[in-house]
């Protein structure tokens, strides 16, 4: 009996050294302290952050079970998912988010999914009031996984237009990759652009922020 005693203290004392030592602890009681490394600057973006949701710490692109509303500036916005969608235009069926924005004048309905490259969220499908509905191949909208202090990033796309298509670049550059927005810590702000296939055509260009457990906090149209 001593003998198992001896071996279920050594065990849990075990287990509480493996736990001590692991990334989750390290972080402490908010995973996101463990996002960023403070010395490179650099900073592992997850899905959660753009979601809106919980964030356990683990650095893998997943796609969380997401049914938030949220606010910035003045709007509201909800975000749901993820779900299957066909794209009307390839044929080729996505996990998705859906993300709606009232408005007085119609519901702004776009769908994200994770890019091909894995480097951000891009926007499959936009649709707006007393605008053509817009389709794409992907996009870069939201970082996602590794980025650092002012890096830049860019993916080229394809816009779909009846049987027509046409090539976007959008970009990406990192303002701040960590810092405190009033009373919410770790925050994130960049810069976005999209431009024409060539990038001399300039087409909308932002600036967004983003905290933990809130999803997008602010933006500004240049």
């Amino acid at each position: 009996m001593k003998n198992r005693c001896t071996l279920i203290v050594f065990g849990v004392v075990a287990i509480g050294f493996i736990w001590l030592n692991s990334p989750f602890a390290a972080a402490g009681a908010n995973p996101w302290d463990g996002a960023t490394n403070i010395e490179t600057r650099e900073r592992f973006i997850p899905v959660e952050l753009w979601a809106g949701a919980e964030w356990d710490g683990r650095r893998g692109l997943e796609m969380p079970e997401v049914d938030g509303r949220y606010r910035h500036n003045k709007a509201a916005y909800s975000i749901k998912g993820p779900v299957e969608w066909k794209h009307p235009a390839t044929g080729q069926t996505h996990f998705v988010y859906e993300r709606i924005n009232p408005d007085k004048g119609g519901p702004k309905w776009q769908i994200f999914a994770i890019n091909d490259d894995r480097t951000g969220l891009g926007r499959l499908y936009d649709g707006r009031p007393n605008r053509d509905t817009r389709t794409s191949s992907g996009g870069l909208k939201f970082p996602l996984g590794l980025w650092k202090q002012g890096e830049s990033k860019k993916l080229e796309y394809k816009i779909y237009e009846g049987a027509r298509d046409s090539s976007r670049v959008e970009s990406i550059t990192i303002k701040q990759i960590d810092f405190a927005l009033g009373n919410d810590a770790h925050c994130l702000e960049f810069y976005w652009t999209v431009t024409d296939g060539s990038e001399k055509k300039l087409y909308d260009h932002h600036t967004y922020a983003y905290c933990p457990g809130k999803s997008m906090v602010h933006e500004i149209q240049h």
